[in-house]
């Protein structure tokens, strides 16, 4: 059976890209919700704009790195069953988040008549979605949907990025292939 040490360069690529947009969508979004910007000024609405091109792009990349995950090869997943099912599980969740905030930020946006315009860039209103989801007034739980699975999704980036340092200090002196050694650029070797 052939089996890889690291994953696949494009999904490296997929991996480095994604997390260059989401870590700074992150940081900007906690940084607005905590009013560290002064709300409804213009730093707060630049900051606004950045954060909205960074989430729809980290969404479109996500989106064509799970097409891509889909059809690429893995390395396996070294640890005891318990550790392989919760990197299983933190993976999907890690996924599931990345979607479901972009998502759930714009259609929060559209539930109050508009759609954002970054950086006067006008993005579709999706009419019929954005008319059912006002009579619904969806957005006063569209919010709070996309507040609180930016905190879901900042703990589960903090507990990544702890176990990537873990799993590669316990392989420091053994063959065990480390976190960060999976996602490194170079490249992708056959056991």
């Amino acid at each position: 059976m052939f089996m890889i040490e690291r994953y696949p360069r494009l999904m490296r690529l997929m991996h480095w890209s994604a997390a260059a947009l989401i870590l700074p969508a992150v940081l900007i979004g906690l940084a607005l919700a905590c009013k560290l910007v002064v709300p409804d000024s213009p730093a707060a609405d630049w900051w606004t704009d950045v954060h909205v091109l960074l989430g729809l792009s980290a969404l479109g990349i996500m989106l064509l790195r799970i097409i891509i995950a889909l059809r690429s090869a893995k390395p396996p997943i070294a640890g005891t069953r318990t550790e392989v099912l919760a990197a299983r599980g933190a993976h999907f969740a890690l996924y599931l988040l990345v979607i479901v905030l972009p998502l759930s930020g714009y259609a929060g946006w559209i539930a109050y008549g508009e759609a954002p315009k970054p950086f006067g860039i006008p993005l579709p209103n999706f009419e019929p979605l954005a008319t059912f989801l006002e009579s619904k007034k969806a957005g006063e739980w569209l919010w709070p949907v996309h507040e609180y699975a930016g905190l879901a999704l900042t703990a589960l980036l903090v507990i990544h990025v702890a176990a990537v340092v873990r799993r590669s200090w316990l392989a420091r002196n053994s063959d065990r292939v480390d976190g960060l050694n999976r996602m490194r650029a170079g490249p992708a070797k056959p056991l």
